[in-house]
């Protein structure tokens, strides 16, 4: 209702006229009431999309970013302020962006979306990146999904199946080649000792037969080796601690270090935590990876045995690490060092190390081969922390 002053033939009066407004009251409640629920679809939207663990971005086709989530702040370390307008190629020269800034470039040519695993070389992760093209109504501009999710988890246990695998069928082939060999080898061998026995006044023949036992040895570690390579695990898992096992180890390689003129060093001061641990398996891995490092270390160089507790993705570990001051790992050798019969040492048979991480994965754990900073190898065994309830006393 409003009022307006008028004159109507010299009189003065007010003009008042009255509207009815009941639709548009309503409509404006209608207004409000859509208002409200547009306002809590986008906060419910926004709380979802930021609730999602891993990276979702939603990018132009010119590689621009228009919004992200907050797994995808945590990874590039910037908020979503700072993010939105820039190019994927400013966020780092590394995976995923790289590869996600490759893929943007091929998506209209593929149907709309395109898809690619990639794994980022500095942080050793596999990314697997997913890109939609979104079509929809309401879209504005053309824009796509971009997501990246860590797979590196599905990837090591993928791989380590396969390994598995390979592993159980060749243990089973060599374990049955060591059985057939033993025999004829142990005929060889008492022949021998019968030929030295019989002409043991003949010096002439020591050249021979010296050579011959020399080679008879050789093959009887190999056979020894292979039998332990294709040994069934039987898990006979008790609750002991690591640095005990290491102690003893170190003291069965003494012999081997006093004739190679190389120090042992336990550098291991404090305790570690208690393990569940085959104890005469797990004795193997520490006394195969001592015996490596004195091999090749040089004469008067120390061979040092360290330990310590990490966390890494909310898993705790225990790594013990033998290092030595060898020449070290070339960068070509690492991917097939824990091959069965790869070997850098004339004379070795190359089943050494393969045996050690064949145990460690019955362990669940795993064999890393790396350098030390200044000089040598640095072979570390890494055990995970089981939970308490678990663990049995031996």
């Amino acid at each position: 209702m409003t009022s307006h002053p008028v004159a109507f033939k010299g009189i003065r009066a007010r003009l008042v006229i009255a509207n009815d407004v009941s639709d548009r009251k309503l409509l404006d409640e209608k207004q409000l009431s859509l208002h409200a629920t547009l306002r809590q679809s986008a906060m419910e939207w926004r709380q979802t999309f930021n609730a999602i663990d891993f990276p979702v971005l939603i990018v132009d086709l010119e590689g621009h970013i228009k919004r992200l989530n907050q797994a995808a702040e945590e990874i590039v370390g910037w908020d979503a302020e700072e993010v939105a307008g820039r190019d994927l190629a400013d966020l780092e020269n590394s995976q995923p962006w790289k590869k996600a800034s490759e893929l943007i470039k091929s998506i209209c040519d593929n149907g709309g979306s395109s898809a690619a695993e990639v794994k980022d070389e500095t942080t050793g992760k596999t990314w697997a990146i997913t890109l939609y093209l979104i079509q929809e109504f309401g879209s504005v501009g053309e824009r796509a999904i971009l997501i990246a999710q860590d797979i590196t988890k599905r990837t090591e246990l993928e791989a380590s199946l396969r390994q598995g695998e390979m592993m159980s069928l060749l243990g089973s082939l060599v374990a049955g080649v060591a059985h057939e060999v033993r025999n004829p080898l142990f005929g060889i061998s008492s022949i021998l000792d019968a030929f030295e026995t019989r002409f043991s006044d003949r010096t002439e023949y020591l050249r021979y037969t010296d050579v011959l036992r020399d080679e008879v040895g050789r093959l009887t570690v190999l056979m020894e080796e292979l039998l332990e390579y294709g040994k069934p695990f039987k898990g006979d898992f008790y609750k002991l601690s690591v640095d005990e096992v290491i102690t003893k180890s170190l003291r069965s390689c003494l012999p081997a270090a006093e004739v190679a003129q190389v120090g042992l060093v336990n550098n291991i001061k404090d305790p570690l935590p208690k393990l569940m641990v085959d104890r005469r398996r797990l004795s193997k891995v520490f006394v195969n990876l001592i015996e490596n490092a004195i091999q090749h270390s040089p004469s008067g160089a120390t061979v040092s045995v360290e330990a310590c507790e990490v966390h890494e993705a909310q898993q705790g570990w225990v790594d013990c690490s033998v290092k030595d001051c060898g020449p070290g790992i070339l960068d070509e050798d690492k991917a097939k060092i824990f091959e069965p019969f790869f070997s850098k040492r004339r004379g070795g048979t190359g089943l050494g190390l393969a045996i050690a991480e064949r145990i460690m994965g019955e362990h669940g754990g795993k064999l890393i081969a790396g350098n030390n900073p200044v000089a040598g190898a640095c072979m570390t065994a890494r055990f995970p922390l089981p939970p308490e309830e678990e663990m049995v006393d031996a």
